[in-house]
Parts: structure tokens; C-alpha cells; sequence
């Protein structure tokens, strides 16, 4: 096992044993959709539940007294049994975003994707204006944990799209600042 696979490795153990890992489940509070948690230590979490109390396919993170930020996409339907290095692509019509990871179960058996990285100022910056415009663009997310089948996050087609428009809000003030 190289070094860096290694660090990853601990890190999510570290990760998972602290609480860094959001659930796969949905909290009580959690309606299907969009939605965002927060905490005092400049965290944010942009969900997406597809329905009410069912698991949280995708989250968000944003780790702002850590440095870090994190998508983590567990119980996603098509994905296959086979853990090891992916990638995951968020893609609209006109931008994407991409972020490296690993495929592997979690501590509840769950298959799921998880990517890290690290935020200094300038990377704050990047992560901006790479996110944002998938976050932002009108019509459907296409998530796709490649190799693996691709799956649409619906969104609302017009602008403000209602669904994601006031967790983005909450997230985009918590991670950028504004």
C-alpha cells in the first residue's frame, strides 16, 4: 500500500470515528430534496435526500475550520460492489465538477464514494468557480461515480430553483464567504 493511500486510508477512519462523515441516512429534520446543516465551527453540509427519511445520496461539505471540503455519495443506486480509486463528476448542460476519491463500504455496510480536498485560499477560489456554475445552472445534475452509471439529481428547470436555491444560500455564505 503506498503512502498516500495509507494517509487516505486513516484519514477516514479518523474522519468517520470524530464525526467528520456526515450520515447516510436522513435526519428527522430532513425533508426530500435539498437541504443544508450547519454548525458554529464554519461548517456547512449541502444535502440531497431523494425522499423524505430515505438516505442522503449526496452531500456537500464545506469544513472551513479544517481546510477541507468533501463530497460524499453513499447508496448510490448502480453503484457496483468494487471498492478502490474513482472518480465523481457533477455535470450540467454547460459546466462540471469533478473530484477524486474512493469507492469503498462504510462502517454500516454502505457503498459509497468519498473525495477530499484541501482548502487554502487559492483552492477556496478554484472550488468556487468550479462548483458553483453546476450548482447554479438551470436543469437537472447528471452525478456520475465513474466508471460507474450515471444518475440525474433533479432540480427545478427555472431559476431560482426553490428546491436547492435557499440551502445553496446558507452553504455559499458558510463556504465562500458571501
Amino acid at each position: 500500500m503506498t503512502s498516500a493511500r495509507l494517509l487516505f486510508a486513516l484519514f477516514g477512519l479518523v474522519a468517520f470515528l470524530v464525526g467528520l462523515a456526515p450520515s447516510v441516512h436522513a435526519d428527522d429534520g430532513d425533508r426530500a430534496g435539498w437541504s443544508v446543516g450547519t454548525d458554529p465551527r464554519r461548517r456547512a453540509f449541502l444535502h440531497y435526500t431523494p425522499s423524505e427519511g430515505g438516505p442522503r445520496l449526496l452531500t456537500i461539505a464545506c469544513l472551513r475550520d479544517a481546510d477541507e471540503f468533501a463530497i460524499y455519495a453513499q447508496g448510490f443506486p448502480g453503484l457496483k460492489s468494487v471498492a478502490g480509486p474513482a472518480e465523481l463528476a457533477l455535470l450540467v448542460a454547460d459546466a462540471e465538477f469533478r473530484i477524486a476519491g474512493r469507492v469503498e463500504t462504510d462502517g454500516f455496510g454502505v457503498l459509497g464514494f468519498t473525495g477530499y480536498r484541501d482548502l487554502d485560499a487559492a483552492s477556496l477560489k478554484a472550488l468556487k468557480k468550479e462548483l458553483l456554475p453546476v450548482l447554479e445552472a438551470p436543469g437537472p445534475i447528471v452525478a456520475a461515480i465513474e466508471p460507474f452509471d450515471p444518475m440525474q439529481i433533479p432540480l427545478e428547470e427555472e431559476l431560482p430553483r426553490h428546491g436547492v436555491a435557499e440551502p445553496l444560500k446558507t452553504f455559499v455564505k458558510i463556504c465562500f464567504g458571501k
